[in-house]
């Protein structure tokens, strides 16, 4: 259900950005997220969503008190990031989603920046900025699509081959910013319009992959283009929700994998799944 249907958090007028935010079981997080939400849109009308997954820590009613002008949704159940990530966008008012994760610090420019870096290129669909671990060192937060010729390549340890490339975008690559074919959607500010095209994220994707999906749609399906903003940064604690996976995680990430290569690489099985994707 939906509660605290607030629009346009504290300003009057139009929403200029709705952050989306998934959430399960990540309050201490998620509490210092929404700080540095609320420091970084101080001067932009925004509203903020929080789609909770199903937490069994004290997450909704922490942001209940202490946060009430959070649209927040709460799910009795854990159904997923693409579902969280889709039922955000559609309550959204704003012509700009930024999808957001609930272990993200931004800092004060960040959302200020990756905005002004669309207003300047109509072309640009979406824009990430630079991601830090929080001691400071850079995240490698960028990849090229998997195709299976990239991934033998990597597992056999070759950089690259002819115009297969390489499949994790090196450092210094990712120091000069510009086009890319697949950020992490950790932080990812997205036209409305762009977001309407490619559709929304591929629920059958329940953990990993849907994001890699949603970019390869994107690339495949409009003009848009994608870039990564080397003045935007943000702090990002990856994997403090998915950590909690243990093994499954492999488990899960094999699974993915194999879904994104049935229906994007053999013809058969994307059109088996035809019908439960969009």
């Amino acid at each position: 259900m939906c509660e605290n249907d607030r629009a346009g958090d504290h300003h009057a007028g139009p929403v200029t950005v709705s952050f989306i935010i998934p959430n399960w079981n990540n309050r201490v997080l998620l509490d210092v997220c929404l700080k540095t939400v609320y420091a970084a849109s101080r001067n932009l009308s925004h509203e903020v969503i929080l789609v909770d997954n199903g937490s069994n820590d004290d997450s909704v009613s922490f942001v209940r008190e202490h946060y009430p002008g959070v649209r927040l949704v709460a799910n009795g159940v854990n159904l997923g990031y693409a579902k969280a990530i889709n039922q955000g966008a559609e309550i959204a008012i704003a012509d700009v989603l930024v999808l957001l994760n609930n272990d993200v610090e931004l800092l004060p420019s960040t959302v200020e920046t990756l905005l002004g870096h669309l207003g300047r290129d109509p072309q640009v669909g979406a824009v990430a900025p630079l991601l830090y671990y929080p001691d400071g060192r850079l995240q490698i937060s960028c990849r090229r699509f998997p195709t299976p010729a990239a991934l033998l390549l990597e597992m056999l340890g070759v950089d690259s081959l002819g115009p297969f490339g390489r499949w994790k975008v090196p450092a210094e690559e990712l120091l000069r910013g510009g086009d890319v074919e697949q950020p992490m959607t950790a932080v990812l500010a997205v036209r409305r319009l762009c977001w309407e095209e490619v559709g929304p994220m591929d629920e059958g994707f329940p953990i990993f992959f849907n994001d890699v999906d949603w970019f390869y749609r994107l690339h495949r399906k409009t003009d848009c283009r994608v870039t990564l903003c080397t003045d935007a940064r943000a702090v990002h604690h990856e994997g403090a929700s998915t950590r909690t996976l243990g093994l499954r995680k492999k488990t899960e990430l094999l699974k993915g994998l194999i879904r994104f290569y049935l229906k994007h690489y053999v013809a058969k099985g994307g059109a088996a799944l035809a019908g439960s994707t969009r």
